[in-house]
């Protein structure tokens, strides 16, 4: 009887051992587990408050509230590429703006490269942008050369015409198309700038401009003609 009472209190220890060692195992996976689940929240809240503040610099750059926009994005601590790409383009669209302002209307040009972010209210402003720089450098040349030159009344019907028509063609330009040409030539960048001068059906020219070093001069890079159904690009001036 002794004997069989020693070997079930031996198996009884054993069992609490083995139970013992799965418990702690079974902990250790709790823990791990835990810690993987706070690894992933504290992402995820990172992760919402770029969003937070994506979504919150578009309701203000709809109210015209740009600065404010800007100034929201700059101090998001962890930024995604939505953040990111939005603050690059108010970036340059303030200083084209400012530039545009002050009636610097190629330098204004200079200032606009194709758009990084995919904000919708930010694409209707930089297209409203466009087409006040399109019409005031077509003005501006327009005045310029009625100072220089006594122009007959038809060639002033005629450059009239074609400042309506480059007015006309940077309306007609969607900013997709503009996005699309900069991303394929390189033009996608701070210092160039993105002008619509012509559209006929899928074909679109462009007058790019690129600033120099100390933003002083926009120098003139040429006119280039682009297919949005092809993507072709070439240079024609």
């Amino acid at each position: 009887m002794k004997m069989k009472k020693s070997l079930m209190s031996k198996l009884a220890l054993s069992t609490a051992g083995v139970a013992l060692v799965f418990g702690l195992a079974g902990c250790g996976q709790k823990n791990s587990a835990s810690s993987d689940n706070n690894s992933t929240k504290s992402a995820k809240v990172t992760e919402s408050a770029a969003d937070k503040a994506y979504k919150k610099a578009n309701d203000l750059i709809t109210k015209g509230q740009y600065q404010k926009a800007y100034d929201l994005l700059d101090d998001v601590e962890h930024e995604n590429k939505k953040v990111e790409y939005l603050e690059e383009d108010l970036d340059s669209y303030l200083e084209a703006r400012e530039d545009y302002n002050k009636g610097d209307y190629q330098e204004a040009e200079a200032e606009l490269p194709g758009m990084k972010s995919s904000s919708k209210p930010m694409k209707k402003d930089y297209k409203a942008l466009r087409v006040k720089i399109s019409k005031a450098i077509n003005g501006e040349i327009e005045s310029s050369s009625t100072k220089q030159t006594s122009q007959s009344s038809s060639s002033q019907a005629t450059s009239s015409s074609q400042r309506v028509a480059n007015a006309d063609a940077a309306r007609a330009t969607k900013e997709d198309v503009v996005t699309d040409f900069a991303n394929k030539m390189g033009f996608n960048k701070k210092g160039y700038g993105i002008i619509p001068v012509s559209k006929q059906g899928n074909v679109y020219r462009f007058e790019v401009r690129q600033n120099n070093s100390d933003n002083s001069v926009a120098s003139m890079i040429g006119i280039y003609e682009y297919n949005s159904n092809t993507g072709s690009a070439t240079k024609v001036n």
